[in-house]
C-alpha cells in the first residue's frame, strides 16, 4: 500500500487528486488552460442533477456545444479537448484519447493536452506511452509538479523506483519549492522501503503545501509501516480533513486500528471506505477482520469472500477467509483441494475443457454424422419390414379364400348327391 502505483498495477486510477499517493495531483486544481475555452472541459463536465437524465443524456448534453463548435471549425483545439474532457468523465478513455490527440494534432506543445493525454494513458494501462507524454511534456515545461508527480508514478508501476526516485530528484533540483516532486519522492521512497526518508520528503511538501491531502496519507502510511500507529492515526486524520472523500485514507486508518486490536473502532473507517467505493478489496478485508475480531465469523466470512470476489489475487484475504472458515468448522482449503481433484467432466461445458475447441468441434461432426447414417440404416430397415408383412397378409387372404372357394366347391358336391 505504499504507493497507488503498486497497488493499482494493471488497474484503471481515478482521477489526480481522488486518491493520496504518487500518480495522483491532490484535488483537481487545473493549472492549465486549453485554448480559448478556459479550463479543460468546465462547461461540458458541470454537474447535472435534472430528474430522470440518464449518464447517457447528460454525456450528450455536454459534447453538444463541442459538436457544434467542431462542425463550424474542425480545427478549434480547444473544443477538441473538451471533448475529451468530457469523455474522460465518462471513463470513455479510448474516446477521451482520440479527442485529446486530435487536440494535440492543432496544437503538439499544448501543457495540459499532453498532461491529460498522458493521464488517459495511464488508464489505459499503457504506461510506456504515458511515460513518453509526460516526457515530452516537462521538455516544453520543466517545473511542472504535476508532471513529475505522475512521471514518477508511471516509473514506479514499471517497478522502477529507482529510476522514480531520480526523476523526482531532478525535479528538485530545478525547483526545490515542488510540492508534487516532494511527494512524489516521498512515495518512491516508501516503494523502497525507506520510511524515515520518505516521512522527511513528505514533511517537505507538507511545509509547501500544509493541504495536501496525498501527502499526508503517505507520511501516514510510512509511519504505520515503522509501527507508530497513534502518529499514523493523526496523519490519517488530517488527509481526511482535507479530502474526505478518499476510500484508500479510510481504509489505511481502519488498517492503524486493527494493528491496535481496535476492531469495534475499525468497522467504522471500513464502512466509510466501501461506501465511497464499494469495489475496494481492501476495505472489505479490512472489514472482515474487524468483524473476526469481534467474533462475528459468519459476517466476517462475507465480507473476505466479497474482497477475494473483488481481487481473486488478494492474498491476505484468502488467508484471511482461510482461517476464519476453520474457526466455523468449514476446512475450506480441503473443500477446494477435492474440488480440484474430483472435477465431474460430464459436466462439464464444452468451453472450460481443456481438449482444443477445433478437435471438439470435429469430434462433434464425426458424431453427428454416424448418428445421420445410423438413423438412414434404420429407416431403410423400417421400410423393408412392412413389405415383408404386407406378403404374409397376402398370403394368408389367398389361404383364406382358397379354403372358403374349397369348402363352397365340397358343399355343392355334397347337395348333388
Amino acid at each position: 500500500m505504499a504507493n497507488d502505483s503498486d497497488e493499482n498495477r494493471g488497474k484503471k486510477v481515478d482521477r489526480p487528486g481522488r486518491t493520496g499517493r504518487a500518480g495522483k495531483t491532490g484535488k483537481p486544481d487545473r493549472a492549465y488552460k486549453t485554448g480559448k475555452t478556459g479550463k479543460t472541459g468546465r462547461k461540458a463536465t458541470e454537474r447535472v442533477d435534472n430528474a430522470g437524465e440518464t449518464v447517457y443524456d447528460r454525456l450528450n448534453k455536454s459534447l453538444k456545444q463541442y459538436e457544434k463548435t467542431l462542425e463550424k471549425n474542425p480545427d478549434d483545439a480547444g473544443a477538441w479537448a473538451g471533448k475529451a474532457s468530457v469523455y474522460l468523465k465518462h471513463r470513455m478513455y479510448r474516446d477521451s484519447l482520440e479527442a485529446f490527440e486530435k487536440a494535440l494534432e492543432i496544437d503538439p506543445k499544448n501543457p495540459s493536452y499532453l498532461y491529460e493525454k498522458g493521464f488517459v494513458l495511464l488508464q489505459l494501462n499503457r504506461e510506456e506511452d504515458a511515460l513518453k507524454a509526460f516526457d515530452m511534456l516537462l521538455e516544453i515545461k520543466p517545473d511542472s509538479d504535476k508532471a513529475w508527480n505522475l512521471k514518477t508514478s508511471v516509473l514506479c508501476r514499471l517497478g522502477q523506483q529507482e529510476k522514480a526516485l531520480e526523476a523526482s530528484e531532478k525535479a528538485l533540483a530545478s525547483n526545490s519549492r515542488l510540492a508534487g516532486a516532494w511527494h512524489a519522492k516521498g512515495s518512491a521512497l516508501s516503494d523502497l522501503g525507506r520510511y524515515e526518508e520518505a516521512i522527511q520528503a513528505y514533511d517537505a511538501a507538507l511545509k509547501i503545501k500544509p493541504n495536501m491531502a496525498r501527502a499526508w496519507e503517505g507520511k501516514a502510511f510510512a509511519l504505520y509501516s515503522l509501527d507508530r500507529p497513534v502518529e499514523s492515526i493523526i496523519a490519517y486524520d488530517s488527509a481526511l480533513k482535507i479530502n474526505p472523500d478518499n476510500a484508500k485514507t479510510w481504509t489505511g486508518k481502519a488498517m492503524v486500528h486493527l494493528r491496535l486490536g481496535k476492531y469495534k473502532k475499525a468497522l467504522d473507517p471500513c464502512n466509510k471506505a466501501i461506501t465511497i467505493k464499494p469495489d475496494s478489496a481492501d476495505a472489505w478485508y479490512c472489514k472482515g477482520v474487524a468483524l473476526s475480531g469481534l467474533d462475528k465469523d459468519e459476517e466476517a466470512l462475507g465480507a473476505l469472500e466479497r474482497a477475494i470476489r473483488i481481487d481473486p489475487e488478494h492474498a491476505d484475504a484468502r488467508k484471511a477467509r482461510n482461517a476464519v472458515s476453520s474457526k466455523l468448522g468449514i476446512g475450506l482449503e480441503d473443500e477446494e483441494e477435492e474440488m480440484e481433484e474430483k472435477k465431474p467432466e460430464p459436466r462439464k461445458s464444452v468451453w472450460t475443457r481443456k481438449e482444443p475447441t477445433t478437435e471438439i468441434i470435429k469430434r462433434t461432426g464425426e458424431q453427428g454424422r454416424e448418428k445421420r447414417e445410423e438413423k438412414v440404416r434404420r429407416s431403410k430397415k423400417a421400410g423393408e419390414k412392412p413389405e415383408e408383412k404386407g406378403d404374409e397378409k397376402n398370403r394368408d387372404q389367398v389361404k383364406e379364400r382358397r379354403g372358403k372357394e374349397s369348402r363352397k366347391n365340397t358343399g355343392k358336391g355334397q347337395e348333388k348327391k
